[in-house]
């Protein structure tokens, strides 16, 4: 009795279909995978949440004097840092890093943004701001507002600013406060923090991981 045989293209046909579900499944696997890894931030630098924090509606001016909410805070990644203008050393030191940071991300496809918030209103009006941000980078955006309102911010990003009264000279005084860089997503959510010692290399590659699993 002659065995029957499949037809050569009937058989190549059904090759073929096979191949190709093995290359999707493949292909399934290995996007999972990547993704997975991308995903797996334990091991950066920053302190990354594993759920973003929304804000609660802010209302400050930024040194244009144009409003700056949390309306502000949308469509692109801020990097935020409070300080003043005042300040002796980390707030220059931070701002610097700050401009690494932005030179080194310069070709990054997210949009971002630098922003330098004053917890010392009394003496950093929005021009003292415009001046004092343009020394490091003229796209940088100073922000101050009323007492009040910045408190409000600050409380609740767990920001501690606490003046540091100088008898000697009651107006020449100094402020302690959080050292830290804080990261907002394109949401306005408060997604991550850079705590000190802070390194322009390692704010920048952990960066690029977080907007990538983002």
């Amino acid at each position: 009795m002659k065995t029957q045989r499949t037809p050569s293209k009937l058989r190549l046909a059904m090759l073929f279909a096979i191949a190709t579900v093995l290359a999707l499944s493949a292909g399934y696997w290995t996007s999972g995978f990547l993704l997975n890894r991308q995903a797996d931030l334990t091991d950066l630098q920053a302190t990354h949440f594993s759920e973003a924090r929304a804000l609660q509606p802010f209302e400050l001016v930024d040194h244009t004097g144009k409003a700056f909410t949390n309306n502000e805070l949308q469509g692109h990644w801020s990097f935020i840092f409070f300080g003043y203008t005042h300040c002796p050393d980390v707030c220059p030191t931070t701002l610097s890093v700050l401009n690494s940071v932005a030179t080194r991300l310069q070709d990054h496809p997210d949009p971002l943004r630098y922003i330098f918030i004053s917890v010392d209103p009394e003496r950093d009006t929005p021009d003292k701001m415009g001046q004092f941000v343009s020394y490091f980078n003229a796209d940088f955006i100073g922000v101050t507002g009323t007492t009040e309102a910045i408190s409000k911010l600050t409380r609740q990003l767990g920001v501690i600013a606490a003046r540091v009264e100088n008898k000697a000279d009651v107006e020449n005084y100094l402020i302690d406060h959080t050292a830290s860089i804080l990261l907002t997503d394109p949401d306005g959510r408060f997604h991550a923090l850079f705590s000190p010692p802070l390194k322009a290399v390692d704010i920048a590659s952990d960066f690029i991981r977080i907007a990538q699993a983002y």
